[in-house]
């Protein structure tokens, strides 16, 4: 696209813009891909038009992840569908280039603020669900650990055997025999535990 076409389009309402988009997973060549991918996903849209793009290096941040980005001159043909691309493929960093001044009317915004709003609540409500499905988890785990304590009290009664034939570190068993105690599961005779019939 040359410079008499950006123009037109800047005229009838475009946004140039310098934009960031980073992908974090793993492994490396995954997240090479998936920047690619991302971009190629963008692209797609014949209201978008990728002007340039330099992608970088995926480096290891931590816990065997990997980061990498991608920064694109992107033409936008409406305020309307930057804010769109905004909310939908969440870029780390937006910089506007042209126009210097924007406009916009009240019920644009409105729309926009509407999208925003749509998205927070649809992470919201991704988060709640995650933490739910988290909690349910930590619930289940925790008594399929009690019922192992349980049956390896009826042939182990020493912590340090039990720790080992299960494994769990005998600092968080000591947590679940003694709930077992309290709950009447298991009695504890001179540091040993022994399960309740």
């Amino acid at each position: 696209m040359d410079e008499r076409e950006i123009d037109a389009k800047l005229k009838k309402g475009g946004v140039l813009a310098q934009v960031s988009f980073e992908v974090i997973g793993s492994p490396k060549e995954h997240v090479d891909k998936a920047i690619r991918d991302y971009l190629t996903n963008i692209k797609k849209d014949f209201q978008i038009h990728v002007l340039g793009e330099e992608f970088g290096e995926a480096e290891e941040v931590e816990g065997g992840l990997f980061s990498t980005f991608v920064d694109a001159e992107i033409l936008v043909e409406s305020l309307d569908k930057f804010n769109w691309l905004c909310v939908n493929f969440m870029p780390s960093n937006i910089d506007i280039i042209a126009p210097e001044e924007l406009k916009f009317k009240d019920k644009d915004l409105t729309n926009w603020f509407n999208d925003l709003l749509a998205k927070l609540h649809e992470v919201s409500t991704g988060y709640r669900q995650l933490s739910t499905k988290e909690d349910v988890y930590v619930k289940s785990m925790n008594a399929m650990i009690h019922n192992a304590v349980l049956l390896a009290a009826e042939h182990y009664h020493d912590p340090t055997e039990i720790s080992a034939k299960l494994g769990i570190d005998s600092e968080n068993l000591k947590h679940f025999l003694e709930t077992n105690v309290k709950k009447d599961k298991l009695e504890e005779r001179d540091g040993k535990f022994y399960r309740k019939k």
